[in-house]
């Protein structure tokens, strides 16, 4: 288990003292982020959001400044780690988990089956062509569950590094875009409901706020449905994760050895059973709507400090042709998603 304070410090008032200038750093880049999306930034350019510009500005202190980064460096490493812990656990009380059941049995059964083909599908196909399956499984995870917010829950548990997390938000992020432009028009040209509409934005767009745009784009009742459907996929976070990290643990062993339970939980992130202790408070309803909002509000500020240390945490020359390409993969499983999703709808559904 590691030390806490970390080893080269004596004490925890040096710990203190070394984090805060580079956490400052990137608390005021994050705010920055934040106050251009707001104010400079329209709704309909979402991919060109707080995540993107936090990480931006966070590669641009990196690899633009004429100075020394020592004195940042252990507050771009708290930033990308600690504030990243601490805002999954808050977002865990945006999860309601009696959602799940709530939209039926068969369309469990769809979310819990596209999730498994992302994972697996790019997880295969990146070892394949680049040789780089974890990295294949980070954007599986991303397209799969909930974006951005899956990737960052994800990462710790398979060991990611910086880049392939920047590398798998590009991603998901990417994939948004093409389902925002081109499912309204088709939908409306094709003449889909508001049942098969908002189940295709509930499935193929990755990150939250976006399958919601999708669907309200397409129509008010598309939705409401798609937001549903996106939140029972939120819901299934926590098991992905403990999937995840069964599959790591199992692989990092000597031959012959088995998992057994005390060694899964050493390796298991521990922040995610805050997020499930978080969730769980708010399924049962001991959480107020301000206490959600509150948290909601918190885990945005943790998260877009922690973008600007991810992205300080990586140099361009770091950045090659093949972290592109992997970007790209983002564009197939759309395709495939949305092929699912309609074939499933029109064989088992009515809509």
């Amino acid at each position: 288990m590691a030390r806490v304070p970390p080893t080269p410090y004596a004490g925890w008032s040096a710990y203190v003292r070394a984090v805060i200038p580079g956490l400052a750093l990137c608390l005021v880049l994050g705010g920055l982020a934040k106050w251009l999306d707001d104010a400079l930034i329209p709704d309909s350019l979402f991919v060109f959001n707080y995540v993107l510009l936090a990480i931006v500005l966070g590669l641009l202190v990196r690899n633009a400044s004429p100075f020394s980064l020592d004195i940042f460096e252990p507050g771009f490493a708290f930033a990308s780690r600690t504030c990243l812990f601490v805002g999954v656990v808050l977002l865990g009380a945006q999860l309601n988990l009696a959602e799940v059941f709530s939209i039926g049995s068969t369309a469990i059964l769809m979310v819990t089956l596209s999730i498994t083909f992302c994972i697996l599908i790019c997880g295969w196909f990146a070892k394949r062509a680049w040789g780089a399956e974890r990295l294949g499984h980070l954007v599986g995870v991303g397209i799969g569950v909930c974006g951005v917010s899956a990737i960052l829950a994800t990462a710790p548990a398979i060991k990611a590094r910086e880049k392939e997390i920047v590398t798998a938000i590009g991603a998901a992020l990417l994939t948004d875009v093409v389902v925002l432009v081109s499912l309204p028009v088709l939908g409306h040209a094709l003449g889909w409901g508001d049942m098969l509409a908002g189940f295709i934005a509930g499935i193929v767009p990755s990150n939250t706020a976006q399958c919601i745009a999708v669907g309200y784009a397409y129509s008010e009742g598309a939705g409401a449905i798609g937001t549903i459907v996106k939140s029972a996929r939120n819901a299934t976070m926590p098991l992905v994760i403990l999937v995840l990290t069964y599959v790591y643990t199992r692989r990092g062993l000597p031959v012959g050895e088995e998992v057994r339970l005390r060694l899964l939980w050493a390796r298991f992130p521990k922040f995610i059973v805050g997020l499930l202790l978080a969730a769980t408070l708010a399924t049962a309803g001991l959480l107020s709507a301000p206490t959600v909002a509150l948290a909601g509000s918190l885990s945005t500020w943790f998260f877009v400090t922690c973008f600007v240390g991810i992205g300080a945490g990586i140099r361009f020359g770091d950045l090659r042709g093949q972290d592109l390409a992997v970007m790209g993969l983002g564009f197939p499983m759309t395709l495939i998603l949305w092929g699912y999703v309609y074939l499933v709808s029109r064989l088992v559904l009515v809509f």
